[in-house]
């Protein structure tokens, strides 16, 4: 490869890196080490450290030193503990000092960006990738920090992330149930919280539920039951964010920034095919459209529960 096409190959895989390349893709592109030593010297790039070096220009941002650690430590690490926390949006946590976890079987090596730690055990699936950075998924997150939280505080960060979505009670027991009766730290907190639980506890509600409910108000439309399991033991259908009272309408408001790192495409379709096959009709909102469109939003819930009732009514 010429050193042009070896350029803009870095420079590509700068652009989806957050301004950042390893050296590992310097030598994966041909460019010898003395050429990479003259483009440092020259500033085509700044090193962070031998192995991760940034593009100049390319803004420096919390997410960019999350990844340059990551990059630093091996292709096997993961955002772990309170950082996780931080990036997944959860409010009382930072993602500084950063704390990483390294897949056992993984090549690391060592860096004065972050702490790694290598655990033994890991649920499957364990991580996933937001804004560009590997992390593990919350309720791994919340396993890593327990111990050392008070219940209280326990339970008020398991109440936020339940209510941002990023986990519910069901979803931790079927994410975390090889790792809950392994006597690692945080188990135990963490398995009193989750038994202590009512059968149907809902969280209390959030500034998105409470906006769509005033949205549905304001538009002189019923409000709704929030987060309510439908189906039975043998056929259940899945816990969904609303579901009207009259109709058989569900109501799915999805985070624009957590929804793809948490949910594959594939899951929302059997998902949805399992509401429909059970006799209601979905429609999927976002959180932009809930802050950001009322009007829209409302006249999409009043166009569907129009459909509905039109279905519903007997021919004359």
């Amino acid at each position: 490869m010429t050193d042009i096409g070896a350029d803009a190959q870095l420079a590509r895989w700068a652009e989806a890196q957050h301004g950042l390349v390893t050296r590992a893709q310097v030598r994966a592109v041909g460019i010898s080490d003395e050429g990479w030593w003259h483009r440092l010297a020259t500033e085509r790039w700044v090193a962070i450290t031998h192995r991760v070096a940034r593009r100049p220009g390319a803004p420096r941002t919390v997410a960019q030193r999350l990844l340059a650690a990551a990059l630093d430590v091996g292709p096997s690490s993961y955002l772990s503990h309170g950082s996780a926390l931080a990036h997944w949006g959860v409010n009382g946590f930072d993602v500084e000092p950063i704390d990483l976890i390294v897949v056992r079987g993984g090549r690391e090596t060592a860096t004065k960006l972050a702490t790694v730690h290598r655990p033994c055990h890991l649920p499957d699936p364990f991580g996933t990738v937001l804004d560009g950075v590997p992390v593990v998924r919350p309720a791994l997150a919340l396993l890593q920090v327990a111990h050392g939280l008070h219940p209280l505080r326990l339970k008020r960060v398991l109440d936020q992330m339940w209510a941002k979505r990023l986990l519910s009670g069901p979803s931790m027991r079927r994410e975390l149930g090889p790792l809950m009766h392994r006597g690692r730290p945080g188990t135990a907190a963490l398995r009193r919280l989750l038994d202590s639980l009512p059968e149907h506890y809902v969280p209390p509600a959030t500034g998105l539920e409470g906006r769509f409910d005033e949205i549905l108000e304001r538009a002189g439309l019923p409000t709704m039951r929030r987060q309510v399991d439908l189906g039975d033991d043998e056929h259940w259908s899945g816990r969904v964010d609303f579901r009207d009272r009259e109709l058989p309408l569900v109501v799915e408001i999805d985070s624009e920034r957590y929804h793809s790192a948490l949910s594959a495409v594939e899951d929302d379709a059997a998902r949805e095919a399992k509401l429909v096959a059970a006799g209601f009709s979905v429609l999927r909102l976002t959180d932009h459209d809930v802050w950001r469109r009322p009007a829209w939003t409302a006249q999409e819930v009043q166009r569907v529960r129009l459909s509905l009732g039109h279905a519903r009514r007997p021919a004359a």
